[in-house]
C-alpha cells in the first residue's frame, strides 16, 4: 500500500499522512517542472511552491514538501467555484475581473484609502489605484477544478485576497478554510504558519467579510462614494460567481432581508 508523507526527510523525519489531506493539499496545482534522480526518487515541482516527490527504492511513498523560501509569503490557492471542465473564456476572464476588484476594494478599505474612489472613473480598480507589489499575481490556473495558485508580494495584499477567497461563495467556506489547514500543516517554516493562521482566523468568523465591508461603505459619510463602494461590490460578486448555479444567489444575499439598508 502507498504510503504518503508530509516535509522533507532532508530537515526532519517526514509525518505520515492520509490520502484525503494529500488531495486537499495538492489538488488544484500544476506541474511546473520535473526531476528524476535516478535512485528510485521522482519529483514534480508543483504551483504554489510544493514539490511532489515519488520513492520506489522500498515500499512505495508519495511525499510533499514546501519549496518556499523562509522570507517569503505562502501562495493562497482559490476557488472560481463550480464550473464545467470546458468553460468559455469570457466567464473566466470576468470571474477574475470581480476577484481582482474585491480584492482591489478590501485592500483600500484596509488601508484607509477608500476615499480614493472619489472622483474614479475607470474600470480597473487593482490595476489604477494599487502598487504593482499589492496587486494579485497568478502562477497557474488548473482546467476542470478551477482553482487559482495566488502570490501576494506583500503582507497588505495577502491579508485583502486572505478577505476574499471563498466568501463570496457560503458552501465553500468550509472547504477553503479545510485547504488553509491542510497548508499549514505543511509549511515547514514558522514564519509560513504564522501567515496562513492569520488567514484562517479572518475566516473564523460569523460574519461574511463581504457584510463587513458592506457595512464599512455604510459608515462612509460622502454618498457618492458609499454607493460608488457598494455598486462595485455588488457588481464585482455577480461577476465572480458568474456560472456557478449553486452560487447565483450571492447577490441576492447581501441586498437581501437582512441587508436591506444595502439595496442600491
Amino acid at each position: 500500500m502507498t504510503r504518503f508523507t508530509i516535509g522533507a526527510a532532508e530537515i526532519a523525519t517526514p509525518r505520515p499522512s492520509e490520502f484525503g489531506e494529500f488531495v486537499e493539499i495538492a489538488k488544484g496545482r500544476s506541474i511546473v517542472s520535473v526531476g528524476d534522480w535516478g535512485d528510485g526518487r521522482f519529483e514534480l515541482g508543483l504551483s504554489g511552491g510544493l514539490m511532489l516527490r515519488l520513492f520506489s527504492d522500498g515500499p512505495a511513498e508519495v511525499n510533499l514538501i514546501s519549496t518556499i523560501n523562509p522570507n517569503e509569503i505562502p501562495p493562497l490557492v482559490v476557488s472560481l467555484g463550480d464550473l464545467p471542465n470546458r468553460t468559455p473564456i469570457h466567464v473566466i476572464e470576468d470571474k477574475l475581473r470581480g476577484l481582482r476588484t474585491l480584492h482591489a476594494i478590501f485592500w483600500l478599505a484596509q488601508n484607509g484609502r477608500l476615499d480614493d474612489l472619489m472622483g474614479y472613473t475607470g474600470t480597473d480598480i487593482e490595476r489604477d489605484l494599487l502598487d504593482v507589489d499589492d496587486q494579485l499575481h497568478i502562477e497557474s490556473i488548473s482546467y476542470g477544478s478551477w482553482l487559482l495558485a495566488l502570490w501576494a508580494k506583500t503582507t497588505s495584499a495577502y491579508t485583502a485576497i486572505s478577505s476574499v477567497a471563498g466568501l463570496v461563495y457560503e458552501r465553500g467556506r468550509d472547504a477553503y478554510l479545510r485547504k488553509l489547514e491542510a497548508n499549514a500543516s505543511l509549511l515547514e517554516n514558522q514564519a509560513n504558519r504564522e501567515a496562513v493562521e492569520v488567514a484562517k482566523l479572518s475566516f473564523d468568523t460569523s460574519k461574511s467579510q463581504l457584510d463587513y465591508l458592506l457595512d464599512v461603505a455604510d459608515r462612509i459619510d460622502a454618498p457618492e462614494i458609499k454607493d460608488k463602494v457598494k455598486a462595485r461590490i455588488l457588481d464585482a460578486v455577480d461577476e465572480l460567481t458568474l456560472g456557478d448555479s449553486a452560487d447565483s444567489n450571492a447577490r441576492r444575499r447581501l441586498e437581501g432581508p437582512g441587508n436591506m439598508g444595502r439595496t442600491m
